[in-house]
């Protein structure tokens, strides 16, 4: 219940982190904006600690996790018997904040038929545990994050106006590391590599490790790379760099560098593949594309295939594992059945490989 950390342990974003520390010394809720990666985590137990409420809880909401059910139970309890597995009265997360401050870490993925409550606390200030007609009022400051647009998300009403009006006073911007000047992401590597160092400096001079520091070669190939993952993910790159170097000193450490790089560049590379699949598949769940609009993409090369075979077995896996049962999903009328049907032969687009992916493992005839 304590934040584990402080403007101590953020390296770089001096900006970012004078605006953080003015803002800690108010009262303010906060929202604080970035890609996943930057360390909004980081920040907002930094300006928890840096606030009149550092002795008090710092407690952690991870919005994505909340189903509607337990959204009401863990955050504003319940009494015992409330419901059938309440055998005891519990205090929510609001409550055992109390005097201190309360994080909601992607507050854009709450389901908007939860997001009035938040707002209803916000306002009032005051909790009411499910079974109970008593509110109990609450001292306690909400730090926001977020890594979508909320105010785009407002615009088609999957974010409420109300709500993002009440936390967007103060906005706190954690800016990408490509979007950062190079001598800071310079510090930013440098500060991680000495940490790597400083913890395991015992193993260095048992292996009699020297020249400890990253050269010019290593530190020029590190910057050439954009680390869209962020601080999260270059920290990640420079351990397993350190310890490859620990294990195989006579390789050179240039080489390790360059061959780490590539590794991630393959698996970005990936990445970005399979999350463009997803905000597709996404569109078509939410009526703005269909089927055809998806094989469009396809034949002007702005899908590729592996895509396209990902698209179709996440309708498989919503659906029932056949073609038929996806044609309502990708809003495929019945008389178009023999078209799209013939258009994934053509591919050599094989529904028994797709459906190995899911549990469903229910054949087409002819496309097996």
């Amino acid at each position: 219940m304590r934040a584990p950390f402080t403007f101590d342990d953020i390296i770089g974003y001096e900006e970012v982190k004078e605006e953080a520390k003015r803002l800690a010394r108010t009262e303010e809720n906060i929202l604080i904006v970035g890609e996943s990666g930057v360390g909004k985590r980081l920040f907002a137990s930094a300006i928890h600690n840096e606030s009149r409420r550092k002795g008090n809880p710092f407690i952690v909401v991870e919005s994505p996790s909340f189903t509607h059910t337990l959204f009401e139970s863990e955050l504003f309890g319940h009494r015992k018997g409330a419901f059938t597995d309440a055998k005891e009265e519990r205090a929510g997360m609001i409550e055992i904040a109390n005097g201190g401050t309360i994080f909601f870490d992607e507050v854009g993925d709450l389901p908007i038929e939860l997001q009035p409550k938040i707002l209803r606390v916000i306002e009032e200030r005051k909790v009411r545990r499910i079974g109970e007609n008593e509110e109990r009022g609450v001292d306690v400051r909400f730090i926001f994050a977020t890594n979508r647009d909320l105010w785009e998300e407002a615009k088609l009403r999957r974010f409420r106006n109300d709500l993002l009006h009440r936390i967007e006073t103060f906005v706190l911007r954690i800016p990408p590391l490509r979007e950062r000047k190079r001598e800071e992401i310079e510090e930013i590597v440098k500060g991680l590599w000495n940490r790597l160092i400083e913890a395991d400096i015992s193993k260095l001079d048992e292996k009699g490790l020297e020249n400890r520091e990253l050269n010019d070669e290593e530190m020029e190939i590190l910057l050439e790379y954009p680390f869209p993952g962020n601080i999260r993910d270059l920290g990640k790159i420079l351990k397993r760099i350190f310890y490859n170097w620990i294990e195989a000193p006579t390789i050179s450490r240039a080489e390790i560098v360059k061959e780490e790089i590539e590794k991630v560049k393959r698996s970005w590379r990936e990445r970005e593949e399979e999350w463009h699949s997803k905000r597709i598949y996404k569109e078509v769940k939410e009526g703005r594309m269909d089927f055809w609009d998806v094989r469009e993409l396809y034949l002007n090369h702005e899908i590729n295939k592996y895509q396209l075979q990902e698209i179709i077995s996440y309708g498989l896996k919503e659906g029932d594992g056949t073609l038929k049962g996806v044609l309502p999903i990708f809003r495929i009328e019945e008389k178009d059945y023999k078209k799209f049907h013939d258009f994934l032969r053509h591919q050599g687009i094989k529904i028994k490989s797709l459906n190995k992916k899911s549990k469903k493992e229910k054949i087409e005839p002819g496309l097996d």
